[in-house]
């Protein structure tokens, strides 16, 4: 039962690179973002400095000060009473204490909860503003609170909460207590991921902040008043995943971390929420939109975690359609004041909750109409959401480009030049391609390097022999066309489709459709084994794509899905967005399911501009680096103006394998000028080494429901780009045959 198992997976103390649940990718984002003075991260960060200048003059604070002691008589223990609990007026010593849900009793002000608050709150200030300005004396004074409150033997606390919210008269600490640190993890640990960048914190020291919080997750684990918590069932254990999901990956122990993040959906989720989306647990209350927001707000921080390990919580949904979705379409319009919130709410509602929500909610579902700086919110105005110091944290959400990067062009192509297959026998008639087997053999010839480093792709005709499972495939796409709009028997239901009648439930299901292009690609297309293990992990792909990145080669769990493009009516003009991918793939194929005449949209690629592309990305396989997004967009038009593309066309069969950083296209399909309409059908898949530490975000790309490169992220042993290292990390392995040699001996 919740939480024995994970309680023995936790491994015992050991100094570890910390690992914290902030998204780099949106701190860059946001950083970048605050130099602009009318921007909500650049208001964020003049009211944050404004605040990190008064946090200056606070005196350390600890909790060995109180008046009173524990009976432990250790003066380290922290103390708290219950909030909602008051003398009983019909008893001379006001004892037992009685329940009054929602009523703080002024007692709670003579205890160590509200020393801690203004501590986290403190170091927050001072951690964040030292992430964004890099003045030291911020950073220094935020080390000087952390050691005197952690570290410090004199006046540290000890890592439990043995007497946290006890109730006089009836017990001197409860597991609910716990509730009370939850912003140790929330807002105090983000700040000391700025730490790490000066020289006023050491490792030593990081480690030791680790070996505290190593202590204190262990109590939260074993102790009875820990496990009382894990499973209380409302916002208290909510708030408690988030902790222990926190402190574990804070002390370098990641896989306690996603067990615990695996079980979210069906622990919390399924427990907490209703079909309808209500929260009756958290409704029951005396303030019930604020713990209703509250408790959400826990929940998709845990999904904003699980998207960073890939782990959808986000989308998860019960047999019955318990889902956090739900659970935010039905607070929302309460939020907006488009719906009166008539429940009991006894004390005026904090907003921050909801801006918080709904700011979660744009990321993780892609909605730009519920980004909290655009969407109506009754209890803030424009101002008050610029300066969230969330801002900061989770910058706003711009639409679904995520980050609105600007990495394609629309040009028009009328006719690139169609592919003429080059001939790798240098010169030697004998070695020419067996017609049989075209050079489809999973060898790399030296002149085959030389040509896929030069031009960065390379076509291997008639390298998967599996018509049974292209044919599948084939039926497959004709059997997932939404609402039957697009007929297979009916060429015209092909031209111009189906635009306005392709519903955003028909996208939920089979993928995007837009222009002519459509990407069949959903949660769940694109994993079946006849996609992953016939072609993605077929044994001839692993084995070239082995050659050119070396061993191991990590196994694909799905491929993008397949990529469809209708023909265009005669004489019509087109358009495509000639663009470069920027995930950490380090190989990419495309894998021909049916033939594809010339013309008819096989594949567009830009020779050789993959060395152009390299140079604006993070890393050597990273994404593309948001602040050199103009002179990317600038190079990327350049490479248009002067490089003529190819078009690639083939049978069923036939792999282009492709640098990811190709600038590329995926074509225009003509096919009904040639009085033979046919639809291009290709499958995408993506490839990387094994055995490598991925990043733990995937904030660049898509939403989970359409995540195709959940395995090609970018790596944390990865390089910064440089003109030097194109190469690096390639294995390029030619062996000791060639693909001519093998040939003959086939022969």
């Amino acid at each position: 039962m919740y939480p024995d198992k994970e309680a023995a997976l936790l491994k015992a103390f050991s100094p570890a690179e910390p690992i914290f649940t902030v998204d780099p990718d949106y701190i860059k984002r946001a950083r970048s973002l605050s130099k602009q003075e009318d921007n909500p991260c650049g208001q964020a960060l003049k009211a944050l400095l404004v605040k990190a200048d008064a946090a200056l003059k606070q005196e350390p604070l600890t909790i060995v000060n109180k008046p009173i002691l524990p009976s432990s008589g250790d003066k380290h223990d922290y103390m708290s009473v219950g909030p909602y609990w008051w003398p009983d007026p019909d008893k001379p010593d006001g004892l037992p204490y009685i329940r009054r849900d929602g009523e703080v009793n002024p007692e709670v002000q003579k205890t160590d909860r509200p020393l801690l608050a203004k501590f986290i709150s403190t170091v927050k200030t001072l951690g964040f503003a030292y992430g964004f300005t890099h003045r030291e004396d911020y950073a220094a004074h935020a080390a000087l609170l952390l050691r005197t409150w952690f570290m410090n033997p004199e006046t540290r606390m000890n890592p439990n909460l043995l007497f946290g919210q006890a109730i006089p008269g009836i017990c001197e600490g409860r597991g609910i207590g716990l509730i009370e640190t939850a912003a140790l993890a929330r807002d105090m640990l983000p700040a000391v991921s700025f730490l790490r960048d000066s020289r006023n914190w050491s490792k030593k020291d990081m480690e030791d902040l680790q070996a505290w919080f190593h202590a204190f997750l262990e109590w939260m684990l074993k102790h009875p008043y820990g496990v009382d918590e894990a499973r209380h069932g409302n916002n208290h254990s909510s708030s408690y995943d988030v902790q222990v999901v926190t402190f574990a990956l804070f002390v370098g122990q990641s896989d306690l971390a996603r067990m615990i993040l695996k079980g979210v959906g069906e622990r919390r989720i399924a427990d907490q929420i209703e079909p309808d989306g209500q929260q009756p647990l958290e409704l029951a209350r005396t303030k019930t939109l604020g713990y209703a927001s509250m408790n959400l707000e826990l929940l998709l921080e845990l999904a904003e975690i699980g998207r960073q390990w890939g782990i959808d919580i986000a989308n998860f949904e019960s047999v019955d359609g318990r889902s956090l979705r739900r659970a935010f379409d039905w607070l929302y319009p309460y939020w907006t004041g488009d719906l009166d919130w008539t429940l009991p709410q006894i004390q005026p509602f904090s907003w921050e909750p909801a801006f918080e929500c709904m700011r979660l909610a744009a990321y993780l579902y892609l909605d730009m109409d519920i980004e909290p700086v655009k969407a109506e919110l009754a209890g803030m105005n424009q101002k008050e959401k610029a300066q969230q110091i969330y801002n900061l944290l989770v910058p706003p959400f711009e639409g679904s480009g995520l980050h609105a990067l600007r990495i394609s062009e629309d040009v028009v192509i009328r006719d690139p030049h169609v592919l003429v297959d080059p001939e790798f026998a240098n010169g030697d008639p004998t070695l020419l391609p067996d017609p049989e087997f075209a050079n489809g053999d999973p060898t790399l010839s030296e002149a085959e390097v030389a040509f896929f480093k030069e031009n960065g792709f390379l076509v291997k005709r008639g390298f998967l022999q599996e018509k049974e499972t292209f044919d599948r495939i084939v039926d497959y796409v004709w059997e997932n066309v939404p609402r039957e709009i697009v007929k297979r028997d009916d060429v015209q239901t092909w031209f111009n489709a189906p635009h306005g009648q392709w519903t955003e439930t028909d996208a939920e299901k089979a993928g995007q459709f837009a222009r002519g292009t459509w990407k069949m690609r959903s949660r769940k297309i694109g994993t079946e084994p006849f996609f992953v293990d016939k072609i993605a992990n077929h044994p001839r792909m692993r084995q070239l794509v082995s050659l050119f990145i070396g061993e191991p080669v990590k196994r694909s769990k799905r491929v993008r899905g397949v990529y469809c493009i209708f023909p265009k009516p005669p004489n019509s003009e087109s358009r495509l967005a000639p663009h470069g991918d920027h995930t950490a793939a380090q190989l990419s194929a495309m894998v021909f399911v049916d033939t594809v005449p010339p013309h008819c949209g096989g594949f567009t690629i830009w020779p050789g501009s993959h060395y152009m592309s390299h140079l604006y990305h993070s890393t050597v396989y990273g994404p593309l680096d948001s602040d050199l997004a103009e002179p990317y967009s600038k190079a990327r038009d350049n490479v248009l103006r002067e490089i003529t593309p190819v078009e690639f066309s083939g049978k069923a069969g036939d792999v282009v394998f492709w640098h990811p950083r190709l600038i590329h296209g995926g074509g225009v399909n003509r096919s009904a000028e040639r009085d033979r309409p046919v639809v291009r059908l290709v499958v995408p898949c993506e490839y990387q080494r094994d055995g490598l530490t991925p990043y733990f975000n995937l904030s660049h790309g898509p939403a989970p429901n359409r995540q195709w490169w959940v395995d090609t992220r970018n790596f944390r042993e990865d390089v910064p780009a440089t003109v030097d290292n194109m190469w690096d990390g390639w294995a390029f392995d030619t062996g000791t045959t060639d693909a001519g040699t093998a040939q003959r001996e086939r022969k």
